[in-house]
């Protein structure tokens, strides 16, 4: 049942988007950069920032603005690679992340500078991380792997700046299936590996802040 009603979303998503019945002219279009390293880098609050779990960088949302109903993606992706360690011990690492979510919301203007929407989204997300270490010329990888779907609602708060430029904070409770895998290689071993699924629910609370334009 679960399974399906992430299919449906998924599916009501990309339709809204592709064959929705209003013209591209008669559609208000927000496009959501998430700005809080910047800020940090801008501003120094003394180390007591809230952490911030939300792994979209970029959100995409495309509504009827009459009725406020549309879609809404999200996208996040992250690689990193670096190496440390010591004289006797050299480690290599790449981290290599992807997420992304689609739905659909219906947008509430209340006064005249806030917007409120509402949503459900289906999301999946890949998450690989490959630590090699070189210790007395013996040689060993790690690969933790991890895959989820999942679905959930969410709120976003968006506060219009000028008429294109907004400011905008989200809320979301996602339900997550996650299947992990660990899988340990070196020379002269044989591989080992193991397997381990999760199923949570996962609050991101509204730490998140994004510079949103509209079109």
């Amino acid at each position: 049942m679960v399974k399906k009603l992430f299919a449906s979303i998924l599916f009501v998503g990309f339709a809204t988007i592709v064959f929705g019945q209003d013209s591209l002219s008669r559609k208000n279009y927000y496009v959501g950069l998430q700005a809080n390293q910047l800020i940090r880098q801008l501003f120094n609050f003394g180390g007591t920032n809230t952490a911030v779990n939300n792994p979209y960088l970029l959100t995409l949302s495309s509504n009827n603005p009459q009725t406020g109903r549309g879609s809404n993606f999200g996208w996040g992706y992250t690689y990193n690679q670096f190496n440390d360690g010591d004289a006797f011990t050299q480690r290599k690492t790449s981290i290599n992340d992807f997420f992304f979510r689609v739905g659909f919301e219906r947008k509430r203007s209340f006064g005249k500078k806030w917007i409120i929407s509402t949503g459900m989204d289906a999301i999946i997300a890949r998450e690989k991380n490959t630590t090699e270490v070189m210790q007395s010329g013996f040689k060993s990888k790690t690969v933790n792997q991890s895959n989820s779907w999942g679905l959930g609602p969410r709120v976003t708060l968006n506060y219009h700046v000028t008429e294109k430029i907004l400011l905008g904070t989200e809320a979301n409770y996602y339900f997550k299936a996650t299947k992990s895998t660990i899988e340990n290689s070196g020379i002269g071993t044989s591989t080992n590996k193991t397997t381990e699924k999760q199923k949570n629910f996962q609050l991101n609370v509204p730490a998140v802040l994004f510079v949103i334009l509209k079109f």
